[in-house]
């Protein structure tokens, strides 16, 4: 009698079958023609279908921030135009989130007047997270699931030491790197992990992984 197949489950939620594949990050971030080195994962339809919305959100943001000065930077920000164009409620939120400001020198001068609008940090924060337990899942083969608590970090630069420290450390680079990554984790506790995305050379976040229950002991501490 052959056994049955297990059901594999949702690298992402880690409770509903996964019947579909998600890119890790989403593949949105690479506008046509794709990468042939993009990640995939086992999803369930909720966590994959379920999320577009963030994803688009998260690339029309990205695209803003890291500017046109290239080829590839261009053809994100086409990309994003093309969206733009199709999802109107996404366009009139961005619209009406724009505001004047005035740009400085380090040293405070006022050079230049333009306009300036917030990242979505709801849609950054759940694309860093998703992008974390995917990327776990993809080199370790462990679904985090509820085990651990994610907390996701923005930087504003690379800055020296944290490339100095991150150097050797396992990683990848898709794409004609428009994403870069690089993490690692405690040998002996695993769950406890450190990553580093780098979009486009220009928009750094991350985070890190600690078990559910550490993290709650580590909240009534600080009460």
């Amino acid at each position: 009698m052959s056994r049955k197949k297990r059901k594999l489950l949702c690298a992402i939620c880690g409770v509903r079958p996964a019947i579909t594949k998600d890119h890790i990050p989403p593949k949105g971030i690479f506008p046509s023609p794709r990468p042939s080195n993009l990640i995939t994962v086992p999803a369930c339809k909720p966590c994959n279908h379920g999320d577009s919305e963030l994803d688009e959100r998260f690339r029309v943001d990205l695209s803003h921030h890291v500017g046109l000065d290239d080829s590839l930077t261009e053809n994100l920000w086409n990309d994003t135009l093309r969206t733009l164009e199709k999802n109107r409620k996404l366009k009139n939120k961005i619209l009406s989130g724009i505001e004047e400001t005035y740009f400085t020198t380090p040293q405070g001068i006022i050079y230049e007047k333009g306009y300036r609008r917030k990242w979505d940090s709801a849609a950054h924060d759940a694309i860093i997270e998703r992008t974390i337990r995917g990327l776990y899942y993809h080199h370790l083969r462990h679904i985090l699931a509820n085990t651990v608590h994610v907390k996701t970090h923005w930087f504003k630069t690379l800055n020296k030491d944290l490339y100095t420290v991150s150097e050797n450390w396992p990683g990848d680079s898709l794409g004609q790197g428009q994403f870069v990554y690089r993490f690692n984790y405690a040998a002996d506790t695993p769950l406890h992990s450190v990553w580093i995305f780098q979009f486009y050379s220009r928009h750094w976040a991350g985070g890190y992984t600690t078990p559910i229950a550490e993290a709650n002991l580590s909240l009534q501490t600080a009460r």
